[in-house]
């Protein structure tokens, strides 16, 4: 399960920070720039549930092949960035490679839950090796790129979905997976108000956090910072991660697990204000970014815990695939065109000015969910 987070979020390490620069150096504006990186977060609406349904309906032991085959249905679609394609073009093949990554992520957090017993400290043991994954990529992507320029993105991306696929072929099935699917059960998960609450306050989160996955690095550009700065700068955000997952056992003790989850609601706020008013300042980005400890960190722990909680054991595989189409799908990809959009029409700033409105108004919604 480390090796799988790892080797998948080493892609995403080079996919976020780094698609923006190669579309613009393609041509393409701010508002097309979000289109285009917004397949990731539509195949997030339609990818899980389907891989999801498959993951819960079929016998343990199989649940493995599930994800090799979308691994290496994804390494065979990036090969089509190669070719010289037009905008919709680009869009379509962006399309295709991002459904079959849509579903590996969610069907990995449901094994890592289940086989965790909910326990968030071997969670985060788990989840940690993703942000490392993220930091050697970005890291290293940041070098290669100022040493060999952005027309290399296509190929490196490819590199890093073959080992993806490598490391699916030997993922361990889990016993916990073991249980018959229940006729009604998300039905009856989805007839709670506390679960409806719990998705819309995952959608503008994500929402919220839709600049940062898809501009910040342009806007980091644009600022005056090197593609190995820009490269420091997400690395600080993970590394400040990587600190949590380990260590976030006695926070959520403390707190409970409610309360931090509402709580990364208001941080999110605070951090895409910092980001607004910064100017480009290096000392409040450093702020910023550290505060992805919470940001990301404790947000994504409580919600896959929640879902823990809130949906049945029959339908983990399904719950996981339905946060992931509200959050990251829905969220991210109407959150990803927007912000082109507020970029172009009204200011680089106010894009992440309207995101720190977003989020607390997450932190609302999250807080009724809480009590409801």
């Amino acid at each position: 399960m480390a090796a799988f987070f790892g080797s998948y979020f080493a892609y995403v390490g080079l996919f976020s920070p780094y698609l923006s620069l190669w579309l613009n150096g393609r041509g393409f504006s701010p508002t097309e720039i979000g289109i285009l990186v917004s397949p990731m977060q539509w195949a997030r609406v339609v990818g899980p549930p389907a891989w999801g349904w498959l993951a819960d309906h079929v016998s343990p032991s199989r649940v493995p092949r599930v994800v090799q085959l979308a691994a290496l249905a994804s390494l065979l679609s990036a090969a089509l960035l190669l070719l010289d394609w037009s905008f919709w073009g680009l869009f379509a093949v962006l399309c295709l490679m991002s459904f079959f990554l849509s579903g590996q992520v969610p069907i990995a957090e449901s094994l890592a839950m289940q086989s965790s017993r909910g326990d968030i400290g071997a969670y985060g043991r788990m989840r940690v090796w993703g942000s490392v994954g993220f930091i050697v990529a970005v890291m290293l992507g940041g070098l290669w790129f100022d040493a060999a320029g952005m027309g290399t993105l296509p190929l490196v991306l490819m590199f890093s979905l073959a080992f993806i696929a490598l490391v699916a072929l030997v993922l361990p099935p889990s016993e916990a997976l073991a249980i018959a699917p229940k006729a009604g059960a998300m039905r009856a998960a989805l007839v709670e108000p506390r679960v409806r609450l719990f998705l819309l306050a995952s959608f503008l989160m994500l929402v919220a956090h839709a600049p940062l996955y898809t501009l910040f690095s342009l806007w980091l550009e644009q600022k005056g910072y090197s593609r190995t700065e820009i490269g420091m700068l997400w690395t600080l955000g993970v590394l400040a991660e990587i600190v949590m997952f380990q260590y976030q056992r006695p926070l959520f003790e403390r707190l409970g697990l409610t309360r931090c989850w509402v709580g990364s609601y208001w941080i999110t706020a605070l951090r895409f204000g910092l980001i607004a008013l910064s100017g480009g300042g290096l000392l409040m980005l450093l702020v910023a970014q550290v505060l992805h400890a919470v940001t990301f960190g404790v947000h994504h722990s409580a919600s896959m815990a929640l879902v823990r909680e809130w949906f049945p054991a029959q339908a983990q595989a399904r719950g996981q695939a339905l946060y992931t189409m509200a959050s990251y799908g829905l969220g991210g990809s109407l959150g990803g065109m927007a912000s082109g959009w507020i970029w172009e029409t009204l200011s680089p700033q106010a894009t992440f000015a309207i995101a720190a409105g977003f989020a607390a108004l997450g932190a609302l919604v999250a807080a009724r969910a809480a009590k409801a």
